[in-house]
C-alpha cells in the first residue's frame, strides 16, 4: 500500500515536471502560470504546492533532471563506443552532449547557461545517481592513455570541460556567437585535446 502511494506521488511529480517542460518551451517561463502547469499535468493546483513551493523551485528540479539525463545518455554512448584512447573517450562523451543540444534546442533554451559541472555534480550526487559519478571517473581513469591522472585531477578536468562545453553550446547553438557550433566544435575539440594531453603534476595529492 505504502509503495503504491509513493509510486503515485512520483508519477504526479514527473507529470508536473514534464508539463512544465513543454509549457516553458512553448510559452516561456514567465508567461506560464502554475495553474496551467497543474492543468496540463491533470492535477489540482493545490497539488503543485505539495511538490514545489513555486515555479523557480520547479525550474531548478527540471534543470537537474535534464542535466542528469544528458550526462547519463552521454556516458552510455561513450561506453558503447569506448576506445583505448583516454582523450578520444572524453571527446566521444562531449560530442554526444553537443549533438544532443543541437537536436534539442528547446532543452538548451530552457536551461540556458545552467548546464554546468556544479549542476551536473549536484544531480549525480543524489543517492540514485552517485554510482554514475564514480563510474564515469573510474572508467576514464582506466583508459590506458589516461596519463595516470588521479581521481582528483580527473574530477578537475571533467569540471573544466563540462563548464566549457555548457557555455559554448548555449552561445554557439542558440545565439550563434561567436560562430555556429559546426565552426566552433573543431576548435573546442582541439582545446580539449590540449588539456587532456598535458602531463599531470605528479606532486598533486590524490583523493
Amino acid at each position: 500500500m505504502g509503495q503504491a502511494l509513493e509510486q503515485k506521488k512520483e508519477e504526479k511529480k514527473r507529470n508536473l515536471l514534464e508539463a512544465a517542460r513543454i509549457l516553458f518551451s512553448q510559452k516561456g517561463i514567465s508567461k506560464t502560470s502554475i495553474s496551467e502547469i497543474a492543468q496540463a499535468a491533470k492535477v489540482a493546483k493545490g497539488t503543485f504546492y505539495l511538490y514545489f513551493k513555486d515555479k523557480d523551485e520547479l525550474l531548478e528540479h527540471l534543470i537537474l533532471q535534464i542535466s542528469r539525463n544528458i550526462v547519463t545518455l552521454a556516458y552510455e554512448h561513450a561506453e558503447q563506443h569506448r576506445t583505448d584512447d583516454f582523450t578520444e573517450n572524453v571527446i566521444i562523451f562531449v560530442d554526444y552532449i553537443i549533438t544532443y543540444f543541437s537536436s534539442h534546442q528547446d532543452s538548451l533554451s530552457l536551461i540556458k547557461r545552467n548546464f554546468t559541472w556544479s549542476m551536473v555534480q549536484h544531480s549525480l550526487e543524489q543517492e540514485e545517481n552517485n554510482a554514475l559519478r564514480h563510474q564515469l571517473l573510474e572508467r576514464l581513469q582506466a583508459s590506458p592513455t589516461s596519463h595516470n591522472y588521479s581521481q582528483r585531477e580527473l574530477f578537475n578536468i571533467v569540471y573544466m570541460i563540462v563548464e566549457l562545453c555548457g557555455s559554448v553550446c548555449y552561445t554557439s547553438i542558440i545565439e550563434q556567437v561567436p560562430d555556429t557550433i559546426d565552426h566552433i566544435k573543431p576548435l573546442l575539440y582541439t582545446m580539449i585535446r590540449r588539456i587532456l594531453n598535458h602531463e599531470p603534476d605528479q606532486t598533486n595529492p590524490d583523493f
